[in-house]
């Protein structure tokens, strides 16, 4: 029996859910809207870790294992971003060094 097929499925671990569906052809939206609504995820999820951290620190929140998952999840979701961006620089500085 293979180990990893007992190991129960951990759900979806993308960051940006919406980049992992491929749109149908002629399904509208294009790569700048793709990643405005990526980069609006990432300022979401950044003002949901502020909130959560801001609610420890009055005492209106007391579970300080959610406030860290919500720091953590940004801090994962705003490393991705800047990757992409990264590899996204990468590329264009890659077709600008060609000649034509």
């Amino acid at each position: 029996m293979n180990d990893i097929a007992l190991t129960p499925p951990v759900g979806n671990l993308t960051a940006f859910p919406e980049m992992s569906r491929p749109k149908a052809e002629g399904a509208g939206g294009d790569f700048g809207d793709l990643l405005q609504s990526a980069l609006n995820r990432v300022g979401s999820l950044q003002s949901e870790a502020d909130r959560a951290v801001e609610d420890l620190t009055l005492g209106r929140e007391t579970d300080i294992h959610s406030t860290m998952i919500a720091v953590e999840k940004a801090g994962i979701t705003m490393e991705l971003a800047l990757q992409i961006r990264n590899k996204l620089l990468n590329a264009y500085e890659t077709l600008m060094r060609q000649q034509i």
